[in-house]
């Protein structure tokens, strides 16, 4: 995921001509869900990552929930209004400066979108007529829209003269073209490699859903499948409020219970159970990403940190293990700790991640399986994942100084 203040997009503004489907009386239907909320939260929530914190969605006919769903995302800090679209957009809008105009049924990048943020004024990004691009809104016969504009404000006052019946993105789309607005080629691998895709259904939404997540379970190779597995149950979870707060406190809820059978003299089942808190946790990270509060204080995970070494402390003191055992374990937990907050870019590097070190510890102590050996290539792996994030941190720094 690209950072959003590498490179400072000039662009605050956006206009969302949202097209509700509508039922067989005529009555707009409900908008298109991922992970149990409606798919252009989503995209506000994007939009409001670079910097775009003023939105408006112009609509025809309007959803009986989006009115709820913009109170929502103004009390999340955005600036969200509503519009209707066979009314003076001029007069309504009001954007002072070039705005970004957007299809609903876009789904687009980080990359993708922070280039189209730095595009100058009255520029429209175009894919070639290719069968992959087939729901792309023609422009001519050689040409779709790619579903991304930046207009100057001063075309929303042409929106007087727009014919019944039309769409009010096409309309200033079509108007921005014949003002001789500069066509920008959306590079065709961006479409193949679902950079840049137009949605047409909510099981579509669903495929493409997981780029929304944060990396969580790409640290290593029992976080890719634990997150495989999660991503079929985060849309049913999210969509039942009990169901959802029950798995954002279960983590939790388990070390802490695994503290306590450590301190009942519980040895074997406190380490199990502190292993499924370790899962779960990845789980609760994706559902967490959903609510987009990656840049919050996490303290339920400090928590269940401090709780988890706790236990192993606790189940140290209470087996009456060596002094070097209490002091290896506890220096490998605070490693874990630091590796589990960052992700190294190593391939080989990947596989040693923080779940797959922790089993390895906890299971080995469980078993009284803590040979020299064993300690010795623990200690190895977590050597290297730190000396990866190292380096990778080095990497980082030298290139934002240049």
């Amino acid at each position: 995921m690209p950072d959003p203040l590498q490179n400072v997009p000039h662009i605050h503004c956006a206009l969302i001509c949202v097209e509700a489907p509508l039922d067989d009386a005529g009555m707009p239907t409900a908008l298109p869900r991922i992970f149990g909320k409606p798919a252009i939260f989503h995209q506000v929530k994007q939009l409001h990552r670079f910097g775009v914190n003023d939105i408006i969605m112009s609509v025809d006919a309007v959803p009986a929930e989006l009115p709820q769903l913009i109170e929502q995302l103004c009390l999340d800090g955005n600036n969200v209004r509503l519009m209707r679209s066979n009314g003076s957009a001029a007069d309504d809008v009001g954007f002072q400066h070039p705005f970004l105009l957007i299809s609903p049924d876009i789904w687009v990048d980080d990359v993708s979108l922070q280039d189209a943020l730095l595009w100058k004024s009255n520029s429209i990004g175009i894919v070639e007529e290719e069968p992959a691009n087939y729901r792309f809104e023609r422009i001519d016969l050689n040409r779709r829209w790619s579903g991304i504009a930046v207009l100057e404000a001063n075309l929303l006052q042409h929106s007087t003269s727009m014919p019944e019946g039309w769409n009010l993105a096409s309309f200033l789309l079509r108007h921005a073209l014949q003002l001789g607005a500069k066509e920008i080629a959306i590079s065709q691998k961006r479409v193949t490699d679902g950079s840049l895709l137009k949605i047409s259904n909510e099981s579509e939404y669903e495929n493409v859903a997981a780029t929304i997540l944060s990396a969580v379970h790409e640290l290593g190779a029992l976080e890719s499948a634990i997150g495989t597995m999660g991503r079929r149950l985060i849309s049913p979870v999210s969509q039942n409020l009990w169901l959802a707060a029950v798995f954002a406190y279960a983590p939790m809820a388990l070390s802490l219970f695994s503290a306590g059978l450590a301190n009942a003299n519980f040895a074997g089942w406190a380490l199990a159970l502190l292993i499924s808190a370790l899962c779960l946790e990845v789980f609760r990270q994706q559902i967490r990403s959903t609510e987009y509060y990656g840049k919050s204080k996490d303290y339920l995970r400090i928590a269940g940190q401090i709780t988890g070494l706790a236990t192993v402390a606790t189940a140290l003191w209470r087996g009456g293990e060596s002094l070097s055992d209490a002091i290896f374990l506890t220096a490998v937990g605070s490693g874990l700790i630091m590796m589990s907050y960052m992700a190294p870019t190593s391939r080989s590097v990947r596989f040693i991640s923080p779940l797959t070190v922790a089993i390895l510890l906890i299971a080995g102590f469980a078993f009284g399986a803590l040979s020299v050996a064993s300690k010795v290539s623990i200690a190895t792996m977590l050597a290297l994942n730190i000396w990866s994030l190292w380096r990778q941190q080095r990497t980082a720094g030298q290139l934002n100084s240049n």
